[in-house]
C-alpha cells in the first residue's frame, strides 16, 4: 500500500485562492494545503468538504513525500474514524490570536495530516514545516529499522 504526505505548492482558483494566499503569508510557507495519499486516493480537509477523499491527481501542484508502506493502513484506519469531520476554521484563529482556540471534533488540513502520521491529535498549531519534520522522522526511523 503506497502512502505519502502531499503538500500543495500552488494556490487554488477563486475564493479558495485568496485563502491560500493568506495562509502562505501568515505562515511564511510555500505550502497552503496538505493531505495524505494512499493508493491514489487523496484524503484531506477543506473548508467546503471537511475531511473527505477524492482521486489524487499528481502533478506540479503537489510536492510528494513518500512514507513507509505500513503507514497506509494507519492512515486509512484513522480516515475511516474521522471521515466527514468539519473543517476547523476556529483553530486557524490560533495563528492570529495569542492563545489556542480548538475544537477537537473538527480539523484543518495540517491537523489531519499530523493525526494521520502521528496517530494522535496535536495540541498546538501545526504548520507544513512541522509535517515535513515528522515525515522525515518517520522515514529515518523506518530506514534505521530496515537498514
Amino acid at each position: 500500500m503506497t502512502a505519502a504526505l502531499v503538500l500543495r505548492n500552488t494556490d487554488s482558483p477563486g475564493l479558495a485562492g485568496a485563502f491560500s494566499l493568506a495562509t502562505r503569508a501568515r505562515l511564511v510557507t510555500g505550502w497552503p494545503h496538505a493531505g495524505m495519499v494512499v493508493d491514489g486516493t487523496l484524503m484531506h480537509a477543506t473548508l467546503a468538504g471537511g475531511l473527505h477523499a477524492e482521486p489524487f491527481e499528481a502533478g506540479k501542484a503537489w510536492d510528494t513525500i513518500a512514507l513507509p508502506e505500513a503507514m497506509g493502513a494507519q492512515i486509512k484506519g484513522l480516515f475511516s474514524v474521522y471521515k466527514g469531520a468539519q473543517y476547523d476554521a476556529i483553530s486557524l484563529l490560533a495563528f492570529v490570536l495569542p492563545w489556542r482556540v480548538s475544537d477537537a471534533s473538527r480539523m484543518y488540513c495540517f491537523e489531519w495530516c499530523w493525526l494521520a502520521m502521528a496517530g494522535q491529535n496535536p495540541s498546538w498549531r501545526v504548520t507544513p514545516e512541522q509535517l515535513l519534520f515528522l515525515a522525515h522522522q518517520i522515514n529515518t526511523k523506518e530506514e534505521s529499522t530496515n537498514g
